[in-house]
């Protein structure tokens, strides 16, 4: 099953903890990993089809300190459609009225009859058809910018789409970061908030331990998504057909009616 991760905090933040926790995810999902960021208002993709962690260039990323962005989307695949290749391995990415839009999903859909307008898939994957799509539809409706109508607006079109089959999808023009829950819940999608004080954290997929307090400033908050929590830290649950969106590490929106703020706490206490 493919996983997704997605950062979005109030200042640039590196993601090396949280990569070096997600990268374990690709033991099951061996045809490919990818991660991308915003150095600027330009988009980042990097991307390989090979299984993360026998990679050196996503060992390299989660060691890379300099590697910053208030914005962070990352992938490691299990090919359900589509060989295994560059073209077919997520983030996918886009322009769209002067801006670079990134996208990843997990799950699988009926792409036959969603129309796709000017946007082309360069690979064969239901996902990027899926993006394709979206873009598509964000066109003909002239979004030029994102606020509360048209999040609501979204929030059918993704419904709409969802009946199609299953999809969890993450997806970012740079400023908002995107994250909708199958609204049949195929899998989880979870996330945690993170602000000072920061505790001391244990991943779950490695036995390493962490005190955030020494790796992040105050002014450093935000929220981490993923499909599986992964960390000790007290995850919530996305509600099935939930979009929420991000901002400068808040929620802005969400159609299940959450509120900002909302924080994880540590499952259990570290020694």
């Amino acid at each position: 099953m493919c996983e997704l991760l997605g950062l979005c905090f109030s200042q640039p933040v590196s993601p090396s903890i949280s990569f070096r926790g997600f990268r374990h995810r690709g033991e099951n999902n061996p045809h490919g990993w990818g991660i991308a960021f915003y150095p600027d208002r330009s988009a980042q993709v990097i991307k390989e089809p090979v299984r993360a962690g026998e990679s050196k260039l996503s060992q390299f990323l989660q060691e890379y300190d300099q590697l910053q962005s208030q914005i962070f989307i990352a992938h490691v695949r299990y090919m359900s459609r589509g060989e295994k290749s560059h073209a077919n391995t997520h983030p996918f990415i886009r322009e769209l009225g002067g801006k670079e839009y990134v996208f990843a999903h997990n799950g699988t859909i009926d792409h036959r009859s969603l129309r796709l307008g000017r946007f082309q898939p360069v690979g064969n994957t239901d996902s990027e058809h899926l993006f394709c799509h979206l873009l598509a539809r964000f066109e003909e409706q002239g979004i030029s910018k994102w606020d509360e109508a048209s999040f609501q607006w979204l929030t059918e079109v993704l419904h709409e789409t969802n009946n199609k089959g299953k999809m969890n999808l993450l997806f970012s023009e740079g400023k908002f970061l995107f994250c909708y829950r199958c609204q049949f819940g195929h899998t989880s999608l979870q996330f945690v908030r993170r602000e000072a004080p920061f505790p001391r954290i244990r991943l779950q997929d490695e036995d390493w331990e962490i005190n955030l307090e020494e790796e992040k400033s105050p002014d450093q908050a935000g929220y981490v998504v993923a499909t599986r929590k992964l960390t000790n830290e007290r995850w919530k649950n996305f509600e099935k057909g939930e979009l929420c969106v991000f901002l400068d590490g808040e929620i802005v929106f969400s159609s299940s009616g959450r509120e900002e703020g909302e924080k994880g706490e540590i499952d259990e206490i570290i020694d």
